[in-house]
């Protein structure tokens, strides 16, 4: 018996890693904690490409305080816990991957039920222009609604912007 479950073991382990994989991420595919995918506009890529220009990927983590949270751990304008940032710099075409959070133990102590929360912005990495030249969408959520997910963050040039409101 033993013999036959061996080389069906075998084919198994063999089938699964010859499995084909996409170039892109799915929503589903667990690539380290979240990722990010930065989708450009046209003209945005074609900009971003010619000025060998970079993206900023970016991330704040909050969270609401628990009851009787010393005033150290608040941040004054929110009123939210600091919890700690994420910050990656890729080129057009490429996808944020972000495999660790170093959040401050501290302070992740001090937040309630709710858990973490986490801002993304996008933004261009000001290489070739000393000012941002994206207008990009963020995401505003918590953590556990992104992790082990690719998001999409949509960007355009912020000339774009202004052309479409018609300014």
């Amino acid at each position: 018996m033993r013999l036959h479950i061996l080389p069906l073991a075998f084919l198994l382990l063999l089938g699964g890693c010859s499995r084909p994989r996409s170039a892109a991420p799915s929503q589903s595919e667990h690539r380290g904690l979240f990722s990010v995918n930065v989708e450009l506009s046209g003209a945005a890529r074609k900009k971003l490409i010619d000025s060998k220009e970079t993206i900023i990927v970016a991330g704040s983590f909050t969270g609401h305080p628990k009851q009787g949270t010393e005033t150290r751990y608040l941040d004054i304008k929110s009123g939210d816990v600091d919890l700690g940032d994420v910050k990656q710099e890729i080129r057009p075409g490429e996808t944020a991957i972000f495999d660790q959070l170093n959040l401050n133990p501290d302070a992740l102590a001090q937040i309630d039920s709710q858990g973490q929360h986490i801002l993304m912005d996008v933004y261009s990495g000001r290489k070739s222009s000393k000012n941002n030249v994206l207008y990009c969408d963020d995401y505003d959520g918590s953590f556990e609604s992104l992790r082990g997910r690719t998001i999409v963050i949509h960007c355009q040039l912020i000339e774009e912007q202004f052309q479409r409101s018609g300014r």
